[in-house]
């Protein structure tokens, strides 16, 4: 299935919800942003927070779309706020959706993307230790895991041991 990626519109925010909330057995183990009767109005104010931080350059969180304009979930990707925090890259995907290779299709969208800015060198993906679907998808894109290190993502029940994935700009060949 070839996907679409594209900034939230409002219109998107009745799909979201819907996808957040036949997702929850997926999302509520590692997103705490997920939680039971996420609603439309939830989505429209994370959207609303999106284009504030696309706007301001601290971030760019995209929609992930079928073809058909089905919304199977979200990626994006947090800019770097010094030369010793490389830019981080998350992602999500539907329950009804996942195991498609939907995550891994967004994963190189973005990051290519991200690549083609001269100031991004490196992109990280934190995913928690146990959350073996999102581990697989950084790996998959080719992202090589460089630590495990306590309390980098704090979940309801606490800080947990997180996975820290790095994927280094490809090297140009001289022509």
């Amino acid at each position: 299935m070839k996907i679409i990626v594209r900034p939230f519109e409002n219109s998107d925010a009745g799909a979201f919800a819907e996808a957040v909330n036949t997702s929850l057995d997926t999302l509520k183990p590692w997103m705490v942003w997920a939680h039971e009767n996420y609603t439309a109005e939830d989505a429209r104010r994370w959207f609303s927070y999106t284009h504030l931080q696309r706007r301001q350059g601290v971030a760019n969180e995209q929609g992930v779309f079928a073809e058909d304009g089905r919304l199977l979930g979200g990626a994006g990707l947090r800019y770097s706020t010094g030369p010793d925090i490389p830019a981080a890259l998350g992602y999500w995907v539907r329950s009804s959706e996942q195991r498609k290779g939907i995550a891994r299709q967004a994963v190189h969208l973005i990051v290519t993307a991200a690549f083609e800015q001269p100031d991004i060198n490196v992109i990280e993906i934190l995913a928690a230790e146990n959350n073996i679907a999102s581990r697989a998808v950084a790996t998959s894109a080719g992202a090589e895991l460089v630590a495990i290190r306590y309390g980098l993502i704090v979940l309801e029940s606490g800080p947990i041991n997180t996975a820290i994935y790095r994927l280094h700009r490809p090297h140009q060949s001289a022509e």
